[in-house]
């Protein structure tokens, strides 16, 4: 029988996603569309983020013929150094960001890499890069391939060219793509990134249409700050390998130089514990490792920096979203709900959330969920999503929404929007598609949608007292004037003053959302003085003093607290109109 022995040799990193181009998202000519769009726009945010630059960046998808689209994305970020640059787009894993601890979008060196291999594996063309920094006097232009087999870079031409801009970059590639609209597409991507982004302008151009989204926050978000990795992060073998690179070292030293959150007296009682005093690194066994790591598990040491976290933030959210989703007409935007820092495997992260409800929202489906992660949207793969799971087990019935089925998401006119900022998203893969179920991330994501969900009912609660209310003032503003301007030209009398019989017939403090304000009108006999309290996930409140019957003043609680709370007044059920009547544990507060 005849024998196959099989050569054996080594691949390359690139070779290696060459044949396993799903494992990056770009498993369908749709998705190899989208993802390249997605990595090259991650990418310009990273870099002006990394300066603190307001970025503006333009996206244009072409159909050059058939299923060959070109997809050119261009911003004003810090543009890449000439000599870095074939590196950068030609080498897999090549970056600046794998090895530091902060939040960033990126951080692998795979994304754009695969979207060039892809490109000139489907069409056989480069791809063309233009880049200026602010040392250069003019700009310079790259054309460019990977090598495959080696997992380097193959430039076939650099030049420069007159640029009028200060710095930027562009880049454009020619690959087989399928462009859709609606779900999963371009313009889904590019507005909800605008979403968590606020501080960003985005340009859109499609083969059928043109998008222009305006920046709606005008402040760049804070750079998050390096920090060293946290001690309950690390794993056995990283341990072993950070001493190994530091062998005369003293343990000591190597714990409170490669550590956060590690001083030198901590350093000391871990060491103490470990019983390690008289050890040295190059002399410790398996055994001792093992036991060095297992105590620094079980330390309680600080909780990680947040300052390497840069969430999207309570005020730019609300504007993005409010701004986002303002041609719904929507009958109440939530107050923002925003915990953390938590910790999981000694990584940091925060949740914010935030929920959009009524207007012209579909009443009769589940409710929209938008996820994001370091503010980039999440568009695939909802139900392995940590997100989807932790908004499904949420007993939403008590919120006043229907969910027929457990386990599910509920029903009713509501979008969710919900990100997670940290150093390190737990990816379920290599795509960044979804967020792993990790328990701790679970946990906080259950309390940040209680707390959504608390908004939920007093939005729902205001919603049917509306009506109520609405039918009211249609009394007062319409019916009982005209009623009175009716019997006095019959009557061939003067229109006769129709507030006492307002008064009699109302007898009430009315108070009234009116255009994102929040008005109070004395339809009583008798002067009045009260507390106005609006409670939600926060409490404001506001004294009223003396109003006069018949007056009404305009309290100066902002849009999206009216919104998001329930209004009590410090007097009696009876004489409130739209109002409950303050709780004894409020009044002296």
């Amino acid at each position: 029988m005849k024998q196959v022995i099989p050569e054996r040799k080594a691949v390359s990193i690139s070779e290696f996603f060459d044949k396993n181009k799903q494992m990056l998202g770009f498993d369908s000519p749709q998705k190899a569309l989208f993802m390249t769009v997605k990595e090259a726009v991650d990418n310009s945010l990273d870099a002006c983020g990394d300066f603190g630059i307001m970025p503006e960046i333009t996206v244009v998808v072409e159909n050059v013929e058939n299923d060959k689209f070109r997809v050119t994305v261009a911003d004003n970020g810090p543009g890449i150094p000439r000599r870095e640059v074939a590196d950068s787009f030609g080498k897999m894993l090549y970056g600046s960001r794998f090895h530091i601890v902060r939040q960033t979008r990126g951080q692998q060196g795979l994304g754009i890499s695969a979207a060039i291999m892809y490109a000139q594996k489907t069409t056989g063309q480069p791809t063309e890069i233009w880049t200026k920094t602010k040392d250069d006097l003019t700009g310079f232009h790259f054309v460019m391939e990977i090598n495959i087999k080696r997992n380097e870079p193959d430039v076939h031409k650099v030049e420069p060219f007159v640029w009028n801009v200060e710095t930027g970059l562009r880049i454009s590639l020619i690959l087989k793509g399928k462009l859709v609209s609606g779900k999963q597409s371009v313009e889904e991507y590019i507005r909800e990134t605008a979403i968590a982004n606020p501080h960003a302008t985005f340009h859109l151009s499609l083969p059928d249409k043109k998008i222009d989204l305006i920046r709606s926050v005008n402040e760049s978000p804070v750079i998050p700050v390096a920090v060293k990795p946290h001690p309950h992060g690390v794993e056995l073998g990283e341990l072993m390998s950070i001493f190994r690179e530091n062998e005369d070292a003293p343990i000591e030293k190597v714990l409170s130089e490669n550590f956060s959150r590690v001083t030198s007296q901590t350093a000391k009682e871990i060491i103490g514990l470990a019983n390690l005093k008289s050890a040295k690194i190059s002399s410790m066994t398996q055994k001792e490792f093992e036991i060095l790591w297992n105590v620094m598990r079980n330390y309680q040491f600080m909780e990680p920096n947040k300052e390497c976290l840069s969430p999207i933030g309570e005020e730019a959210l609300y504007k993005s979203v409010s701004n986002a989703f303002d041609d719904l007409h929507p009958a109440y935007f939530s107050m923002p709900v925003t915990k953390g820092p938590f910790v999981f495997s000694g990584h940091p992260f925060t949740i914010e959330a935030i929920a959009v409800y009524g207007g012209n929202i579909p009443k009769e489906e589940p409710v929209k969920v938008m996820r994001f992660a370091n503010r980039v949207p999440l568009l695939y793969q909802p139900g392995s999503c940590a997100i989807t799971k932790a908004i499904s087990t949420v007993a939403w019935n008590q919120y006043g929404l229907s969910q027929p089925v457990k386990d599910q998401l509920p029903i009713g006119p509501v979008i969710i929007v919900v990100h997670i900022a940290s150093t390190k998203i737990p990816y379920t893969s290599e795509a960044k598609e979804a967020i792993a179920p990790v328990p701790e991330i679970l946990e906080a994501l259950d309390i940040v949608l209680k707390g959504i969900g608390r908004q939920i009912r007093a939005m729902r609660r205001k919603e049917e007292h509306k009506s109520h209310i609405e039918e009211k003032f249609s009394l007062i503003e319409q019916i009982l004037p005209a009623i009175g301007s009716k019997a006095a030209s019959i009557l061939k009398l003067e229109e006769p003053d129709i507030r006492p019989i307002i008064s009699k017939v109302m007898g009430v403090i009315a108070f009234r959302e009116e255009e994102g304000k929040l008005t109070v009108t004395n339809f009583t006999e008798t002067q009045k003085s009260f507390a106005v309290v609006l409670k939600g996930e926060r409490e404001e409140r506001e004294n009223v003093k003396n109003l006069r019957p018949f007056e009404k003043i305009t309290l100066r609680f902002s849009r999206e607290m009216i919104d998001s709370s329930e209004i009590y007044a410090g007097l009696p059920d009876k004489l409130l109109l739209g109002a409950y009547s303050l709780p004894e544990v409020f009044k002296n507060e």
